[in-house]
């Protein structure tokens, strides 16, 4: 009879064991030097190998004629064990055995001697989902089991555990399997097997699995039914519902040029394919992570790209890294909103249009490439005159301004003295109205933003508004043209206490709309 290529190649000796080297070396040692623990715990995701990896230590701790901590597979125990045929070593589903009756049974059962093994090995599957008055139960035997018992807890879950059971297990933590890893064990069945499929299609699949190897080996199963002959890569793309790179690629051109329309267009293709968005920003992140690693270190870092290298290599030398890690965090950030999301394609088109159009943004991200923009066209001149382009000389520009009311420049505020123009004016309006040359005393002048400032206390304020007034202001503004020969604005205004500046300065950073109470 046919059996699935995930039972079939089941690793059977902890030398076949993928991906978990520091939990193979530490168990082959045990069994080595005799030192062998009454309860385990392993934890991890799904398809890493806990189970696998527990009837494993099983066979090595009853073996008649073990290697070096691994099991012969050869001997009676060995195949009895490998065929489920010995009640010596059972594997108890918690999920449906949780009940306090169940673990009473099991109590019970424990005290008896193995028949054809030294040790009775317990594997019990899915072990957090014993109810509370199950672990209860559970506490004092897993403790003090006899010595001829051995417990190995096997969970995805160990958080749900109560502290005491985690007290009295060795924990071992399965790793997620390293994706090169699970590519080369697929090839390998591959070949054992004689299914014909294309590397990146296997690459494909492994990434796919998320660090499980039964994921993995099932999703090539599937693949190698889809139909006869060789598997393409873009085969497996549409058995996994994935976007292939050509159409990846595509968006990301689109994205790079800031081209709305085509990126829109793009997505809609992607998604016309019944592609899940899920499965979408997933290998689209992927893609830009695998190009980023690659601007970042080059051939060094080679070992740890995802994607198919010498892809990477070629098209990653058309994006800038700045680009690429924009789009990285964005697309990173995508995947945790839009879990929470009304409409998941309207947030994912949102965010493209962002990327496009950073104006439309206040992000952080949005801001740099507004800035990144700007310096890429003052360093080509599109927004900076060079000297030769000026119509008018810097004379004739200060003249402009001033007649405007916008004020004068830096240059013409250090040419014209403060200290000795002032006096000069006071004295024409005194000439004039005696009663203003008192108030224009009163006040301390300097210049800002081109314009001379007259500042006065809070104590004062009825002067400021004095001169104010129309007839008075223009008596002064000619009293300042008469003695500079130009018009400069002339303000009036009253100076502020320290705190108040502060709370300025504030609201300038911050923006208006901000309450602040000083104390």
């Amino acid at each position: 009879m046919y059996q699935s290529l995930y039972r079939k190649y089941r690793p059977k000796s902890f030398s076949e064991v993928v991906g978990q080297d520091h939990i193979v070396r530490t168990l082959k040692n045990q069994i080595k030097l005799g030192r062998i623990g009454h309860a385990y715990l392993f934890t991890g995701t799904r398809g890493t190998g806990k189970t696998s990896v527990a009837k494993i230590f099983a066979k090595a701790v009853n073996c008649l004629n073990p290697k070096d901590g691994e099991p012969c597979n050869s001997c009676e125990v060995c195949q009895a064990i490998n065929t489920g045929s010995t009640m010596d070593v059972l594997e108890i589903d918690a999920a449906s055995n949780n009940s306090v009756n169940d673990v009473r049974e099991l109590r019970e059962s424990v005290i008896y001697s193995p028949s054809l093994t030294k040790y009775k090995v317990y594997i019990i599957d899915e072990v957090h989902m014993l109810s509370t008055g199950a672990f209860n139960a559970l506490l004092k035997t897993l403790e003090e089991p006899p010595q001829h018992v051995i417990f190995i807890l096997a969970t995805t879950e160990p958080e749900k555990l109560p502290d005491t059971i985690l007290s009295r297990c060795q924990r071992f933590d399965f790793k997620k399997i390293p994706t090169k890893q699970i590519v080369e064990n697929l090839g390998r069945i591959c070949k054992d097997s004689g299914i014909q499929i294309e590397y990146n299609g296997i690459k494909a699949i492994a990434l796919y699995g998320n660090g499980s190897m039964r994921d993995a080996i099932s999703l090539l199963e599937q693949s190698a039914s889809y139909k006869e002959g060789l598997i393409t890569y873009e085969d497996v793309c549409e058995i996994l519902g994935i976007a292939n790179q050509e159409m990846l690629f595509s968006l990301l051109d689109s994205l790079y040029e800031k081209d709305a329309l085509a990126s829109l267009i793009n997505l809609d293709k992607i998604l016309s394919y019944g592609i899940d968005l899920g499965n979408f920003l997933r290998s689209f992140t992927y893609l830009l992570r695998d190009m980023v690693i690659y601007k970042t270190g080059g051939d060094d870092l080679s070992d740890i790209i995802y994607g198919d290298y010498d892809t990477i290599k070629e098209k990653s030398q058309k994006y800038t890294l700045e680009f690429l890690t924009n789009a990285l965090e964005r697309f990173t950030s995508l995947q945790r909103e839009i879990r929470y999301a009304v409409s998941p394609v309207t947030l994912l088109e949102l965010t493209i249009l962002k990327m496009i159009k950073p104006e439309i943004s206040h992000d952080m991200a949005s801001l740099i490439a507004r800035i990144e923009n700007l310096e890429k066209k003052m360093y080509k001149g599109d927004e900076i005159k060079g000297k030769k382009e000026v119509a008018v000389t810097t004379e004739e520009k200060v003249s402009e301004k001033t007649e405007n009311g916008a004020g004068i420049s830096e240059m013409q505020e250090k040419s014209l003295d403060l200290k000795k123009v002032w006096p000069e004016v006071k004295g024409v309006v005194k000439k004039d109205r005696m009663i203003l040359f008192t108030f224009l005393e009163k006040g301390s002048p300097k210049w800002e933003s081109g314009k001379i400032v007259i500042e006065y206390s809070e104590e004062e304020a009825l002067l400021v508004e004095e001169l104010k007034k129309p007839e008075n202001k223009s008596l002064i503004d000619n009293a300042v043209e008469k003695v500079v020969g130009k018009k400069i604005p002339v303000e009036f205004v009253v100076k502020k206490k320290e705190e108040d500046l502060l709370i300025d300065q504030v609201k300038k950073i911050f923006g208006e709309g901000i309450d602040i109470e000083v104390i």
